[in-house]
């Protein structure tokens, strides 16, 4: 039966006699060959599903026995998303404070066919590459790749919703290994473990530093959670056999992708999420990262030897030494970021690109004025590019002009891209160390302005604290 509307001309209360009280589906197993449930016999109990049909060409809309929605939206032909809301909302995206967008602002691709069929036990929608399947009356979803003809995707257990928390289970294979999750330090397989979904700001083993709500399957299959909420993922540890799966949330939206093999389950990823930047050429080459712009060398027979013959040593404080700067204007150029320019041209070694304010405290100037200091990052920038180097800068603070913060540490990233020629950007906790959509935010505000007003420039952000999009405009 393929009408659109499928189970809704059926008595509102539904008690099935049959033959088979269960369906038997083999375990421990990475691939699962699928047996046809069309012509599948159960006992049942009053059916959870009472209505299904399409609302568009790509969805699929469940109306359950509690007057619950659940929709199903097919983003290509292996692509589909769950969304449930049982206080009564619609589909739509994650809220986002301050505004930023996990998904690409074409994440679909086009799908030959979407078949909605049902039996007495199962409702069944088709596309031309897999078969998704709801159990009428526990709503547990399996998932079919026609290709290989195997069950790559199963629930164990409904999807359990509470006050701030959804939790999916899923079925774990002896032989299924779990990789994702973003930044996971010291960790990158995750089968019998346990990973946070959490910006931790920590970059020591254990810790995560860049969180990803997206993980992938030996088995087949992708998971991506369209939300800003902090998660967890169990991968067998707490039960084992199973995938516990859940997101501080208070509805259900989740992707689910099916297909064979990591770069294709990436893909599927980079489909939803945007591909992952390219760097410019230049970034491909050695990049020195240092401040230049508030410390003082003062000599000491234990220094460093520098071009004068003499060895100096540095401190942040005022030791009495000279002070370095950016262009070498106060009588110091050996202490300058120019001298680097020229140290790496003396010893012939490749050199893409120079931070010189790479430290707490530094900025980029010596003037009274923001302007002033963006002339001064500007003569750098001159120089450096005569000498086939770019530069950047780090990021301690906010990247547009703030009151009351001081000349030195004071930005304008738009003047300092299109004044000063800035085209490398290096964020730092203190500024995108909030994460979720607040570290996506930034970046992306970077990224289009490194574009629009840096001649078209090719974005080259280094960043921490990310999230699902944020390869679409920094590397981590």
């Amino acid at each position: 039966m393929k009408n659109q509307t499928l189970i809704g001309k059926q008595k509102k209360i539904f008690l099935f006699v049959l033959g088979l009280s269960t369906m038997l589906w083999p375990s421990s197993t990475q691939a699962i060959p699928y047996v046809n449930t069309d012509d599948t016999k159960a006992s049942r109990d009053v059916t959870t599903i009472i209505d299904a049909r399409k609302i568009n060409p790509t969805t699929v809309e469940i109306l359950l026995l509690d007057n619950q929605r659940r929709t199903l939206d097919f983003y290509g032909e292996n692509i589909f998303r769950v969304f449930q809301d049982n206080s009564g909302g619609t589909i739509r995206d994650p809220e986002a404070k301050p505004e930023a967008q996990i998904l690409v602002d074409n994440p679909r691709k086009k799908i030959s066919k979407l078949e909605l069929d049902e039996n007495t036990d199962f409702v069944f929608m088709t596309t031309g590459k897999i078969k998704v399947q709801l159990d009428k009356r526990t709503l547990l979803l399996k998932v079919v790749n026609l290709a290989t003809n195997t069950v790559v995707l199963e629930e164990v257990e409904t999807p359990v919703f509470e006050k701030d928390k959804v939790t999916l289970t899923l079925k774990e294979n002896s032989e299924e290994y779990f990789y994702g999750g973003g930044v996971q330090n010291g960790r990158f397989s995750h089968k019998g473990k346990s990973i946070s979904i959490e910006n931790q700001n920590s970059w020591t083993d254990g810790g995560v530093a860049s969180p990803t709500p997206f993980y992938w399957s030996t088995s087949g299959y992708g998971v991506m959670w369209y939300t800003f909420k902090k998660g967890k993922y169990d991968f067998g540890l707490s039960e084992p056999g199973k995938v516990k799966l859940y997101h501080e949330s208070n509805y259900l939206d989740v992707f689910y992708m099916i297909s064979d093999g990591a770069v294709a389950l990436l893909n599927d990823f980079y489909q939803l999420t945007g591909n992952p930047v390219l760097l410019p050429k230049f970034g491909f080459y050695q990049g020195h990262l240092n401040a230049y712009n508030r410390d003082y060398w003062k000599e000491d027979e234990n220094g460093i030897l520098f071009e004068d013959g003499k060895r100096y040593k540095e401190s942040q404080k005022d030791n009495g030494g000279i002070k370095e700067s950016l262009n070498g204007e106060k009588n110091n150029y050996q202490f300058s970021a120019r001298a680097v320019i020229d140290r790496y041209k003396k010893q012939d070694m490749p050199f893409g690109w120079l931070l010189s304010n790479d430290g707490y405290g530094a900025g980029y100037g010596q003037t009274e004025t923001l302007d002033g200091n963006i002339q001064n990052l500007k003569e750098l920038g001159e120089y450096a590019s005569k000498n086939g180097v770019e530069i950047g800068l780090w990021t301690q603070s906010d990247l547009h002009p703030k009151e009351g913060v001081s000349a030195l540490l004071q930005r304008d990233i738009v003047k300092e891209v299109r004044d000063a020629g800035v085209r490398v950007l290096k964020t730092d906790v203190a500024w995108v160390g909030a994460g979720y959509s607040f570290g996506l935010n930034g970046v992306a505000d970077v990224g289009h302005i490194m574009s629009y007003y840096g001649n078209d420039a090719r974005p080259f952000i280094i960043s921490l604290d990310g999230w699902a999009g944020t390869q679409r405009y920094a590397g981590i």
